[in-house]
């Protein structure tokens, strides 16, 4: 059955200014129930949670995504259970026979690929030879995971499913959506992605903004601006590099060339991915050593910090926040939610 799809890591820390005495006690009880009392001072729910600001809104959608999803993943169960009763099979025959119908083995072309892109994860004196039987089962399992996807989702629309429960209100943030960008500029969804080229989640982030976004061409336009973690020591000088490459309009070859190279960040690394992509060299290296990129990142850095991020990814979705290492469902009820309105 298909997994629990629930974020795995919330960060970001922003506070709000408590409301005056006189508006949080004229608050109905009802509606807004007393969380203590100290000596003659009342506190009420709504003013704990305007101080916790975005750590009660970042909850709330943890909340909601796991409603939603566990939601979603009872209505699969009854849906398969009910096609299979149908059949006269069992759920998982059931399942197990549609994913198996017209699944290919993958190429050498396919399997060498994929080595060349996990090849860095991998021991170094690990051989393709080595590791060919488990890159085929990894790429089987791949074909099965979307299968599997497209068989649920078709059940889905099949029936009818539809997701009654409201996404919690957040206050909408001002921000300034200046950068590099996929998509067209007047698309009606604006993502702004706040990340780091040291962060592990940032890089499987980017490859799910990347997916998702292309499920609504014209609609989805992504922003990148760099938010380079102090604990992350090579991020800022690679966040330059990629301002450098920016300025020969590659920022987005090199921005997934990072990503895909986690390991190669030092100055030394950044020049030689300039090589690998074909970039014009002497200007690219000019640029990164003269510093000059260091404001740009810095600028970015502080309107991170300004709009309440402490941690990457951070993404703004026509100004509503959502951190942490979400699953692309919550990036796509967010964007389908958004232009429904």
């Amino acid at each position: 059955m298909r997994p629990l799809l629930v974020a795995a890591l919330f960060v970001g820390c922003a506070t709000t200014s408590p409301a005056p005495r006189s508006e949080v006690h004229a608050a109905s009880p009802v509606l807004d129930p007393p969380v203590a009392r100290v000596g003659e001072r009342t506190i009420f729910q709504s003013e704990a949670d305007r101080r916790a600001g975005d750590e009660f809104f970042k909850l709330q959608d943890q909340v909601y995504e796991l409603r939603v999803d566990t939601a979603e993943r009872i209505a699969i169960e009854f849906l398969v259970e009910r096609a299979a009763k149908q059949d006269g099979v069992s759920p998982d025959d059931w399942v197990e026979q549609r994913l198996e119908q017209g699944l290919k083995a993958p190429s050498e072309a396919d399997l060498q690929e994929f080595f060349a892109r996990v090849k860095r994860s991998l021991p170094e004196d690990a051989t393709f030879a080595d590791v060919r039987p488990q890159l085929q089962r990894a790429m089987l399992r791949e074909q099965k995971v979307k299968r599997a996807r497209g068989i649920f989702d078709q059940l889905k629309r099949e029936a009818g499913y539809q997701v009654l429960l409201p996404m919690p209100d957040r206050p909408r943030k001002q921000v300034d959506a200046t950068g590099p960008g996929r998509g067209p500029s007047d698309a009606r969804v604006i993502i702004v992605e706040f990340a780091d080229f040291q962060c592990p989640y940032c890089s499987k982030a980017s490859e799910i903004m990347k997916k998702v976004a292309a499920e609504f061409p014209g609609d989805v336009r992504v922003v990148f601006r760099h938010f380079p973690l102090s604990n992350h020591p090579l991020a800022p000088k690679a966040a330059e590099a990629s301002a450098c490459a920016n300025e020969q309009g590659r920022f987005w070859e090199y921005h997934d060339h990072l990503f895909a190279n986690p390991r190669d960040l030092d100055e030394t690394a950044l020049k030689a991915h300039a090589v690998t992509l074909g970039l014009e060299v002497k200007p690219f290296v000019d640029c990164l050593e003269s510093g000059r990129m260091k404001a740009l990142v810095e600028k970015d850095r502080k309107a991170g910090e300004a709009l309440g991020i402490s941690g990457t990814p951070a993404f703004f979705i026509n100004g509503l926040p959502l951190s942490g290492a979400q699953p692309e469902e919550a990036f796509r009820r967010a964007i389908e939610r958004e232009l429904g309105r």
